[in-house]
């Protein structure tokens, strides 16, 4: 349907092609750079935390606030022989402790 309503205004294939492009680029939208911090966990470990997903992102949250660090986690999925915690910045070495911890 798109590219019959390109036909009837005129334009050439190769015009269409590139209007149709300027117009996808243009829906692009900019999201901020997600990071992970994996942690390697036993298979029981992984079930619990994935299992009360809530209350490790908040418990994480907690120990970051009162270590006066400015990384949030986000979200916590299960990966591989672990758990992926999403962050919208890169974990120092003692922000990554609290977080295993």
């Amino acid at each position: 349907m798109h590219q019959a309503s390109l036909d009837s205004v005129g334009l050439s294939q190769e015009s269409a092609s590139y209007i149709s492009t300027l117009r996808v680029l243009k829906t692009i939208t900019h999201q901020s750079p997600r990071w992970q911090v994996l942690i390697l966990l036993d298979s029981l470990s992984i079930e619990i935390v994935v299992a009360n997903t809530a209350f490790t992102v908040e418990s994480c949250n907690k120990r970051l606030v009162e270590t006066h660090s400015k990384l949030r986690v986000e979200s916590v999925h299960k990966v591989w022989n672990g758990v992926s915690m999403s962050t919208k910045s890169v974990a120092s070495a003692a922000e990554l402790e609290i977080i295993k911890q």
